[in-house]
């Protein structure tokens, strides 16, 4: 794992960033002129659709290959069996640069947990792919996933940030009663509260930046 103060994360040499949710989503920012600066141009970019429509993968790989990045595809993981195919799971592998689309986190966690998919995930990273998790997107990449509603339960995300909570569009504790709420259930985790239009990026050795304002780090009270 590498290390930077109280944040722990998988070891690779690529960059894991989480970005709190698009205000505007058609609209390109200066995240994204951030990922396509950190990209590696001589791989494609993958988009992962969260377990929803491709339409908005396709539109967003569209609008970064207008702006000079490398070409891309929408990888079809829908649901479990989706994860075991050996092409979608070729096509995660040879990625530079993987967006993991906004949409239902908890669905897109179920879908790839303990899968070939999510292996080829890691092969990327470890080779140095970027790894940019949008909105409910990003959520996977903490331990636990909070539901969007006090009536569902939520679930295990990947662990791939260890200790963590991911809070995407986070407007305050206020704002967001369930994620205190988990905490309190879930001893020793914390939440990293990710506003919209705000990215956290993790790097290979030891970097923390912030894309914008600044993330909050929420504990149990």
């Amino acid at each position: 794992m590498t290390q930077a103060g109280p944040l722990q994360w998988i070891s690779g040499d690529g960059w894991l960033v989480l970005v709190g949710g698009r205000s505007a989503p058609g609209d390109l920012t200066e995240i994204d002129d951030r990922l396509l600066a950190r990209a590696d141009f001589s791989r494609p970019i993958a988009f992962l659709p969260t377990a929803a429509g491709s339409w908005t993968g396709e539109a967003l790989l569209d609008q970064y290959a207008a702006l000079g990045g490398p070409p891309g595809y929408v990888v079809p993981i829908l649901a479990p069996a989706d994860a075991q195919d050996a092409e979608n799971c070729q096509m995660l592998a040879e990625a530079g640069l993987i967006l993991i689309g906004d949409g239902d986190g908890l669905t897109l966690a179920r879908a790839l947990w303990d899968s070939r998919a999510l292996a080829a995930m890691a092969e990327a990273f470890d080779q140095g792919a970027l790894i940019a998790g949008i909105g409910a997107g990003a959520a996977p990449l903490g331990e636990w996933i909070v539901a969007e509603s006090d009536s569902a339960e939520g679930g295990p995300g990947w662990g791939w940030i260890r200790g963590a909570i991911v809070a995407p569009y986070f407007g305050g504790s206020a704002h967001s009663p369930l994620l205190p709420a988990v905490l309190r259930k879930h001893a020793g985790l914390v939440g990293l509260g990710i506003p919209t239009d705000v990215a956290l990026a993790l790097g290979p050795r030891g970097e923390v930046e912030t894309w914008g304002e600044e993330v909050t780090v929420v504990v149990a009270h």
